[in-house]
Order: structure tokens, then sequence, then C-alpha cells
């Protein structure tokens, strides 16, 4: 015979499948064609090599 708990269990989980692959997303917004510089053009961060000396903001400002 069947445990009680195991029904329930997978008639819960079966519930909530159904819920969630009905659901209607909050909003479907198309993205525009067109990309905006900022999305064009990432961001790039060079670091210096773990070998070499870090140099801080005020050496940097001083070598300008």
């Amino acid at each position: 015979m069947l445990d009680v708990r195991l029904v329930t269990t997978s008639l819960a989980m079966l519930i909530a499948l159904v819920s969630v692959a009905l659901a209607e997303p909050a909003k479907d917004e198309a993205k525009p064609a067109v990309q905006s510089t900022a999305d064009a053009r990432p961001i790039r961060v060079i670091l210096p090599a773990p070998w070499q000396p870090a140099t801080t903001h005020a050496e940097v400002a001083t070598a300008k």
C-alpha cells in the first residue's frame, strides 16, 4: 500500500510544477535592436601581474 506522505508530496510537487509552467511572466519586453555605447564596448580593467609591484593612485598621478 502506498504511503500517504508519498502521495501527498507527489501531488504537491505536481501542482507546484503545473502552476509554475502556466504562470505568465510579469513583462515580456523585446530588447532593442540597437545597442548603446555602454553595451557595445565593455569596460576593461588592466590589472598588474602578480610579480609586478602595485602602484598607488598617488604614484600614477605624479608619473603623469
